[in-house]
């Protein structure tokens, strides 16, 4: 397993602009540095040998990004609801047995029982695999959102007393504390309920339906933010989803009426309530026009931070536009680790570390397999980790 404590001294000094033994490296693997893989013996493909081995390199050579729960608390965020049916409450949600549709793959579907009507999520899930694939979202026509606003909502908070431990062991771990929660983007949150080309068109041609839901979402998640403030939840927000209203996808006009009033509130709300708050914010795609937006909001950290042909900025010009104001996690593409060389790989770590810095720069990838990994990718995870210590050590 991974040393917590020397990981949080390389990421608070991130965030710091210090330096500290080596810039923090990410996982190149859906394997927390943290958890120990001889001990827990996974069966399937990360029991194979050379998962293994990759995994005891992250143990050893990684560390956990924030924000990282290493004392958990209650999660307002993690229902199926929050994702899909605009945080109602569980009550009215049904999650009906699995259905196998072939022989590896199942069928997955969830109920919002509506006093106007059911609203349906469905997706399918292979053996194997981790990730799944959306069928059916709940809003289809505009009568489904008059059915999803139709739940009487509220809000039930945990008893505060199950934050204590969190709020020791912030207090103990002091400016060194990693812990936090994820909050999904009010945009995600509107592809997460209906088809993302459908809730492009609806900016455009419903706007007063995306904004009933987006009102909604503001009232409902602000409120939770409020709670967890209340109960020393902090100091790490990290944002998701903010990529859906990323150029070209979404204009300037957008990201005034769907992103600076929603996001940008919640944010300035926990800025205004924790001082040593840190918000990072999680955005694929061309993010070039978006950095100077993020620092007007408060942001302190961003990834993947792509370069073109998936992105739209170099590593090197986003630090330069950015200066010391921002932590930049970054950025090795995917597609690279699955089809490059292991030379090609370590180049890239190297212009990463040099072109951002080594006061300011996480080594990131912009994801990890979900499923069994090449031999191809495998080398090139070694070499990953390998160039990390090499050419990020301070």
């Amino acid at each position: 397993m991974g040393d917590l404590a020397q990981s949080s001294r390389r990421i608070m000094a991130v965030y710091r602009g210090e330096r500290a033994d080596r810039i923090p490296i990410k996982s190149p693997i859906s394997w927390h540095p943290m958890r120990d893989i001889d001990q827990e013996r996974p069966e399937g493909w990360r029991g194979r040998p050379e998962f293994v081995e990759v995994a005891r390199m992250v143990q050893q050579h990684c560390d956990p990004t924030p924000p990282d729960n290493a004392v958990r608390c209650p999660d307002v965020f993690r229902a199926v609801s929050y994702w899909r049916f605009l945080q109602a409450p569980g009550e009215f949600v049904e999650t009906l047995p699995p259905e196998q549709v072939a022989p590896s793959r199942w069928r997955h579907t969830t109920v919002l029982h509506t006093p106007k009507g059911d609203l349906f999520w469905s997706y399918d899930r292979d053996d194997g695999i981790e990730t799944q694939w959306d069928l059916v979202k709940p809003i289809r026509t505009p009568d489904d959102v008059e059915r999803m606003l139709s739940v009487p909502y509220r809000f039930d908070p945990p008893d505060p007393k199950g934050f204590e431990t969190f709020r020791k062991h912030r207090e103990e771990a002091g400016p060194y504390c990693l812990g936090g929660v994820g909050i999904t983007s009010m945009v995600a949150m509107l592809v997460g309920m209906m088809p993302y080309e459908m809730a492009l068109e609806w900016v455009l041609a419903e706007p007063m339906l995306i904004k009933a839901l987006a009102d909604a979402w503001l009232e409902r998640t602000g409120a939770k933010v409020e709670f967890l403030l209340g109960q020393g939840v902090g100091p790490f927000w990290h944002f998701n989803g903010i990529e859906r209203a990323c150029p070209p996808l979404m204009g300037p006009r957008q990201w005034d009426e769907l992103v600076l009033p929603y996001d940008g509130e919640i944010m300035r709300r926990i800025k205004e309530r924790d001082p040593d708050s840190l918000i990072h914010v999680h955005c694929h795609g061309k993010v070039g026009r978006l950095l100077p937006l993020f620092l007007a909001m408060g942001v302190d950290s961003t990834d993947p931070v792509e370069p073109p042909p998936q992105g739209d900025i170099t590593f090197k010009d986003a630090r330069s536009l950015v200066g010391d104001r921002m932590a930049l996690f970054g950025n090795i593409e995917f597609l690279d680790m699955e089809r490059s060389t292991p030379d090609v790989i370590e180049g890239k770590v190297r212009r990463v570390i040099e072109d951002g810095g080594k006061e300011r720069t996480v080594l990131y990838p912009s994801s990890a397999p979900h499923q069994q990994h090449t031999e191809r990718f495998t080398a090139n995870a070694v070499r990953y980790i390998e160039a990390g210590r090499r050419y990020g050590a301070c």
